[in-house]
Order: C-alpha cells, then sequence, then structure tokens
C-alpha cells in the first residue's frame, strides 16, 4: 500500500517545492531607482516594498542631503552596507549612516503607512524631514548606541504629492548594518491588515506546532521505547522558539525586557540545536540509510557552534553563521540522500518521510537566502516543519489501520484454535459420560477411553508443537529437536549443521498483493522446504514470520549447503509472482547456513546465531542467494 501512494506523493511534494520557489522568486515591477521611487502609476491594492536603490550618506549628521550631493552613493535595499564603496573606502559592518528616499504619490489623498521590519541594528525614522520614531537608540558614538530589533507600523497620515523617508542607521553590535529587510508602504488600512495576517499565521504556526511539541514528549514520557518522539518534541519546541524571535518577534511581546544579545542569542541557538536533534530523529528512523559516526560528527560540530554563541558577543558568534550555513546544507542533503535511498529500498514510510523532509529543506533553503539577502521573502521554516508534522501524522494513521490489520488476523486464527480445543474437550467430555452410563464394562470401556484420550493428548500435544498457518514444524518444536539433536552429536563427535531462511522483501508482497495472499504464499514455500528435507533425522520449521529454520543433523557444511541450494532453487521453481521485488519477478529466499561440531563449552544457541549472520550476510550480498557463516572452527569441516 505505501508502494502504490509513493509516486503521487514525491510528485506533489515536487509541485509544492516548485510553487514555493515561484512564489519566492516573485517581485513587484515598481522599484526605486537613484533614491526616487515613482508611484504615481501605482493602484495602492495591496502594499508594495521599497526595494531598489536608496540613497545613502555614511556617518551623516546633516539632515539636507541636497547639500552634500557628492558624499551619497546608490545602495541596495533590503542589503547590508557591508563592502560597498563609498568614495574609495570599503564600509565596514560597524558605523552609521542615513538613507533617503523620495516616493512620488498619486493626486489621490490616501492616508499612507510605513511597514517597519527589523534593521542593523538600531535606526530613527524621518518624514519630511521630521521624526516620526524609531527603535534603539542610533548614534554614531557607539557608547551611547542601543540595539534593538521590533517590527512596527508608522502612520504617515495623508499625503497627495510626494513624501521624503530618511532613515539614519547605527550598527556597533553585529557583524552586518543597514536596512536587511523590505519596508512595506502602502494605505493605513492595508498595512495594518498586512500586519494582522502575518501574526496569525505566525501564531497559528508557533500553537500547531508547540502542541505537536508538547504531545511527542507526552508520547515519550509513557513509553519505554521513545527517543525517536523524545527528539521530535523537543525539535518541535525549538522551532516554536525560533518563530517567537523571527517574523514579528513574539518573544519581546512576551518578554520586553529581555536585552538585545540574549534575543539575538536565542535566535542563532534554535538553529545551531535544531539541526542535530532533527538529525538524530532521522536517523532513528532509518539508522540502516544514516550513518551512526555521520550523526555523531554534526552533534559534535553543532556544539561547538552553540559553544561560541553562548560564551562570546553578538559581534562574534554572528560571524559564525557564515560557516554554519554550509555545514547545514551539506547535513540536510546527506538526510535527502539517506530518505531517498531508504525509498528506493522501500522502507515503510520512507516516501511519506521524504516529501516532508523535502518541505523542510526548501523552506531552511529559503531562510538562509532570507538571512542573507538574497531573496525577500520571509521565515518559512515553521511552514515547513508544520508540513512535515502532518506527514509524520498521515504516516502514524497508516500504521495505525495495518496494526489494526493484523490484530484482526491474529483474531480470526485464536478463534479457529479455540474452536478446535472445544472440540477435543468436547471428544473428552463424551467419553466421561460413556464410561458412567456403562459401569457393567467399565474396565473395558476405561481402557478403550484411556486409549482415545492418549489419541487425543497425542494429538493435541502435535498441534502445539505444528504451525497452525503452514503446517510444519512450530518453534516450540524447533528448541526442543535441536537441544535433542545438540545432545545426540556431543555425544557422538558429529558434525551439526543449521539453515535460516528468510523470504526477500515478503514485507513488500504483503503490502502489494494483501495478508491472504501473504498467508498463502508462507504455506507454498513451506511445503516446498519441508519437501527439500526428507532425510528421517532432519526438521524443517517455522522460526518465525517469514523465517524458516532447517536441522541438518550428522551433516557437514558442504552437505548443509548442497541442502540450502535445493531449497533455494525449489522455492524459485514456485514462480510465484512478486512484481514489488527489487531481487527477482517471483517470491525468492536467502539462506545462511552454519555448521559445528557440538563441544561442552558450546550451546545450541549459538549455531543459530550463526546461521542468522550468515543469513544477514546473504541479505547485504544481494539475496536470493546461500552464504555459510566463516566464523566457524576448522572442526566444522
Amino acid at each position: 500500500m505505501m508502494r502504490s501512494l509513493s509516486y503521487p506523493i514525491f510528485v506533489l511534494s515536487i509541485i509544492a517545492a516548485a510553487l514555493m520557489l515561484i512564489s519566492c522568486g516573485s517581485s513587484d515591477d515598481f522599484s526605486a531607482v537613484d533614491g526616487v521611487m515613482d508611484l504615481r502609476d501605482f493602484n495602492f491594492d495591496d502594499p508594495i516594498s521599497l526595494d531598489g536603490e536608496w540613497r545613502f550618506i555614511w556617518n551623516d549628521s546633516i539632515s539636507d542631503e541636497e547639500s552634500n550631493q557628492e558624499n551619497y552613493i546608490e545602495i541596495e535595499v533590503p542589503d547590508s552596507w557591508n563592502g560597498y564603496d563609498y568614495n574609495g573606502q570599503k564600509l565596514p559592518g560597524h558605523g552609521s549612516g542615513s538613507y533617503y528616499l523620495t516616493i512620488l504619490l498619486p493626486e489621490s489623498n490616501f492616508s499612507y503607512a510605513l511597514g517597519f521590519p527589523t534593521a542593523g541594528t538600531a535606526y530613527n525614522l524621518f518624514v519630511n524631514e521630521k521624526v516620526i520614531g524609531g527603535i534603539g537608540l542610533s548614534s554614531n558614538d557607539p557608547a551611547l548606541a542601543r540595539p534593538a530589533y521590533q517590527p512596527r507600523n508608522y502612520e504617515l497620515g495623508f499625503h497627495s504629492s510626494q513624501i521624503r523617508l530618511r532613515v539614519d542607521v547605527s550598527n556597533h553590535h553585529h557583524r552586518l548594518g543597514g536596512l536587511w529587510e523590505s519596508i512595506s508602504f502602502g494605505t493605513s488600512d492595508d498595512i495594518a491588515g498586512s500586519r494582522e495576517n502575518r501574526i496569525a499565521m505566525e501564531l497559528f504556526l508557533v500553537g500547531a506546532i508547540l502542541i505537536m511539541g508538547i504531545y511527542h514528549l507526552g508520547v515519550f514520557s509513557l513509553s519505554t521505547h521513545g527517543k525517536a518522539a523524545l527528539y521530535f518534541g523537543i525539535f518541535c519546541l525549538i522551532i516554536a522558539m525560533r518563530t517567537l524571535t523571527t517574523g514579528e518577534i513574539f518573544l519581546h511581546q512576551l518578554w520586553p525586557s529581555l536585552p538585545w544579545h540574549f534575543q539575538v542569542k536565542f535566535e542563532y541557538l534554535t538553529f545551531y540545536l535544531g539541526i542535530p536533534i532533527f538529525f538524530l530523529f532521522i536517523r532513528l528512523q532509518f539508522p540502516d540509510e544514516i550513518n551512526k559516526w555521520v550523526a555523531q560528527t554534526v552533534l559534535a560540530i553543532s556544539s561547538i557552534f552553540v559553544l561560541i554563541v553562548l560564551f562570546t558577543g553578538v559581534e562574534v558568534f554572528s560571524l559564525s553563521l557564515l560557516f554554519f550555513q554550509p555545514f547545514s546544507l551539506l547535513a540536510m542533503l546527506y538526510v535527502i540522500y539517506g530518505l531517498g535511498l531508504a525509498f528506493l529500498r522501500g522502507e515503510e514510510g520512507s516516501a511519506l518521510v521524504l516529501m516532508g523532509f523535502l518541505a523542510i529543506a526548501v523552506t531552511f533553503l529559503n531562510d538562509i537566502l532570507y538571512v542573507s539577502n538574497v531573496i525577500q521573502t520571509g521565515h518559512f521554516i515553521s511552514l515547513g516543519l508544520l508540513i512535515f508534522i502532518l506527514a509524520q501524522a498521515f504516516l502514524i494513521s497508516v500504521r495505525f489501520s495495518k496494526a489494526y490489520d493484523t490484530i484482526d488476523t491474529q483474531r480470526i486464527k485464536l478463534e479457529r484454535t479455540n474452536v478446535a480445543y472445544h472440540s477435543e474437550i468436547e471428544v473428552r467430555k463424551s467419553a466421561e459420560r460413556e464410561v458412567l452410563n456403562h459401569k457393567d464394562h467399565l474396565e473395558e470401556l476405561v481402557k478403550e477411553r484411556t486409549t482415545e484420550l492418549e489419541i487425543a493428548n497425542d494429538r493435541l500435544k502435535e498441534l502445539s508443537r505444528v504451525d497452525g498457518l503452514t503446517g510444519i514444524a512450530n518453534r516450540r518444536r524447533l528448541d526442543e529437536e535441536m537441544d535433542r539433536e545438540w545432545k545426540r552429536m556431543l555425544r557422538d563427535k558429529r558434525p551439526l549443521s543449521v539453515v535460516m531462511s528468510d523470504i526477500d522483501h515478503f514485507k513488500l508482497y504483503n503490502d502489494t498483493y494483501g495478508h491472504q495472499q501473504g498467508d498463502d504464499c508462507l504455506v507454498r514455500v513451506a511445503t516446498a522446504i519441508q519437501d527439500s528435507v526428507n532425510r528421517p533425522g532432519d526438521l524443517a520449521a517455522r522460526y518465525g514470520g517469514e523465517e524458516f529454520c532447517i536441522i541438518l543433523p550428522e551433516t557437514d557444511v558442504k552437505g548443509a549447503i548442497q541442502i540450502a541450494e535445493l531449497i533455494r532453487k525449489c522455492v524459485r521453481d514456485l514462480n510465484i509472482k512478486h512484481e514489488s521485488s527489487p531481487v527477482a519477478p517471483m517470491v525468492t529466499l536467502s539462506l545462511g547456513v552454519a555448521t559445528l561440531v557440538p563441544d561442552l563449552a558450546g550451546q545450541p544457541g549459538l549455531l543459530l546465531q550463526a546461521a542468522d549472520r550468515a543469513l544477514y550476510q546473504a541479505k547485504g550480498n544481494g539475496r536470493d542467494r546461500v552464504e555459510r557463516n566463516m566464523d566457524e572452527s576448522p572442526s566444522s569441516e
């Protein structure tokens, strides 16, 4: 069932990623040129971003830009001023400057407003040379400057000709300075409505992610094997906290007295801690595809970055982002590789996890490009995580459905067994009644009925040692015969061989054809194995699930390999169709052979373990093959 869902889910994920990239690449037709933005033909149906070329004067203290024509340069907004050439000087991150923009307006007399995000790292806003607000304390003097982050809307009032904006920005605490986010301009109602929509979306994301985090931590508290739930719960809480430190920065609303540098530390720590926690969560889901040492390396490197944030100032640890971003991209690419490998191997749930992770990867890449001022979209990692959570929820529902099917199948088998036991009980009761009704022939009847009871008991005993589905010996019979043959071969100093076999990709067979055909397949394979083992002392048994075990007393390793190859060929010749198997178009077996001459220091379980290791070696070497355990002692030859 999961394989049938994989292709449409994968296609939908690609479409979603493409739509997200298209939306990220959209832009307005209006932009500022040489400090002027002409909006006389703009209809003001929606807010517009004041992006483009603003005029910029470094360390300006004169409000009249016309008296400093020779001093200004054109600078892109949004962007930091770092590295711009100003009169032959490469601008550093620390310092101060003034941005100028003249907005030409239509004759309509609208009430306008500005949607002002964060700036690096303090600013004062002037409209027509009149200060109307600011965040932090902007100053040329580092000792007086105070950084702060707080998005804010500014009402500009009614204008019908033009508006002259001036933004004095200072930065003495961060590696980047300037107007690094887009400033929105529009009517008062549109600007207010736009911010309300952002607030509603961010609060929804925080609430949804926080609830999922608490839910998974609750699952962990009730489970003895819930490490994956623990990691995912912690990751959800980290992303919820990160959402509070970006966009509308609700953390400032919840904790107004929180110092600016602690606020920035929270933002960086949620990034640096989220990557390793999520990496460990994915590794627990797919341990065969995500290497243990790679996971430990990611954890170690991330820990170094976390320590840098904890024990250095903003101007230092903000530089670490230049190194952590490519590192995190490599980690995510490796996770995509691992999930892709799991998808190709047909691992259960890999398609849904891959789809959800692609959403996280796309939004994560968007956030990196947004923070680096390459694109102007916004923070979307919380949305990507929400998509991933929904994919996980769907996967859980699918697993629950399959679990219910398995329980129902087991219930039917138990009911059949109970019917058989009740029938035997009725036979016994009938025998007892006949004894009471024939007292004159009590001794003869007792003898007769005792014989019948012995037969019935033998039948019950045999039933308890026979697998109810396949009709061959079950695990209990296998353990009894293994112990008996081990002791016999120990006494006779003769070799004892064991063959462990497993139907290749039987889960895929069940998913493709259903459990009823899966049971039929098990019966046919068991019959083929039983027919291939024909010596009186040999025993073929169902070991569990789709695994079978064959005990071969007085058989050396060469003879055991010949029998194993015969079994493999007989099962393959059944030609049971298995279209979803990556090994062959029919049902195949992988077999592992182990041989030992028992000694007093050994136990039967050692031989079973050796055969099991050989079986896993056969699986690792491509399946549909026989492998012998190479750890056997020379005496096994």
